[in-house]
C-alpha cells in the first residue's frame, strides 16, 4: 500500500481471519477514527508507524478485542490520550510515541492497572503529569 492517500477504499473490514496488519512506513493521511473503524475484529496485531495519520484516537475501541500489539507511532496524533487503551484485556504492547502534533494531558490512570501490558513507548508524544507509583504495576 505504498504511497496510498486514502486507506479506506480497500475494505479491509472484509477480512474477518486477517490477525496481523502492518502499514508502517507509507504515506497513509486518513483520519485515526475513520481508519480504525474498518480494521477487522479479530486483529491481533495492528501496526500503522510512520505515516501521516492524524486526530484523536477514539474513545473506544470496542471492535478489537483480541488486541496484543496497538502501534501508531511517528504519525500526527493529537488529543487527549483516551482511557480506553487500559480496557484491552488482551493488549501486550502500546507504542504512541513520536507524534508530531502530540497528545495533551496525563498518562490515564487506569493505564498503570493494565496488568498484560509488557511494552509501552509514549516517547516525545508531550504528555503532562507526573507518573504514577503503580507503574510497577506493568507485567
Amino acid at each position: 500500500f505504498t504511497s496510498m492517500r486514502r486507506f479506506v477504499q480497500y475494505k479491509v473490514s472484509s477480512f474477518q481471519s486477517l490477525r496481523f496488519f502492518n502499514m508502517s512506513n507509507n504515506i497513509i493521511q486518513q483520519n485515526a477514527t475513520d481508519l480504525l473503524e474498518i480494521i477487522p475484529p479479530n486483529i491481533e496485531e495492528f501496526v500503522a508507524s510512520n505515516n501521516q495519520i492524524s486526530g484523536s484516537l477514539p474513545d473506544s475501541l470496542d471492535n478489537l478485542p483480541m488486541l496484543r500489539q496497538f502501534n501508531m507511532a511517528s504519525n500526527s496524533l493529537s488529543g487527549d490520550l483516551p482511557g480506553f487503551i487500559a480496557s484491552f484485556a488482551t493488549l501486550q504492547e502500546l507504542d504512541l510515541s513520536n507524534q508530531t502534533k502530540g497528545f495533551k494531558g496525563p498518562i490515564p490512570e487506569n493505564l498503570w492497572r493494565h496488568l498484560s501490558l509488557k511494552t509501552l513507548h509514549l516517547a516525545g508524544s508531550r504528555l503532562t503529569g507526573t507518573i504514577s507509583s503503580l507503574v510497577g504495576n506493568l507485567a
